[in-house]
């Protein structure tokens, strides 16, 4: 969801409650209209307060002391938010969690990438360990041929320069 500064919510509050339509409101500075909706309701219920974002650190009974204070006052996500200070989509998700996997689904989820577990490699044989010493001692072979070659090659150089 797109974040509006807020003053840019106070203009379009100020618009909508001098007669303009949340749509037309809504459209003339870009904004969702049930974005745009949701803020003039919180606005209207709390005032200035409303418009600040809510914590986002909710422990597993609060989600569902929410998701309670819902069901027992018959209400909305959207009025359950307002009243509340709640984002009506983050209510929804508590919901969706909670009725696939109970108490234990509003439960925090652990954020960010799983460490990548590598493999360990299996020993090696003689026979592989062998192998790699031989190509090891042939790279250091062949290395040191090139390397007797190019000095070779200068020392020729000095000698025919001097």
């Amino acid at each position: 969801m797109t974040r509006y500064s807020n003053e840019q919510m106070m203009s379009a509050i100020k618009a909508v409650e001098a007669g303009g339509s949340i749509s037309q409101v809504a459209r003339q500075n870009q904004m969702s209209k049930s974005v745009l909706e949701w803020t003039v309701k919180c606005y209207s219920e709390h005032g200035e307060r409303g418009l600040h974002s809510h914590t986002y650190n909710w422990s597993a009974e609060q989600k569902y002391e929410v998701l309670k204070y819902k069901q027992e006052n018959q209400l909305s996500l959207t009025e359950t938010g307002v009243r509340l200070g709640i984002r009506p989509t983050t209510i929804l998700q508590w919901e969706r969690r909670y009725l696939e996997n109970g108490i234990s689904g509003l439960e925090d989820k652990k954020k960010g990438r799983k460490a990548r577990k590598t493999k360990p490699k299996p020993p090696k044989t003689r026979e592989e360990e062998l192998l790699d010493r031989i190509q090891y001692l042939e790279a250091e072979n062949a290395y040191l041929k090139k390397l007797n070659a190019l000095v070779a090659e200068r020392e020729k150089r000095e000698r025919g320069n001097g």
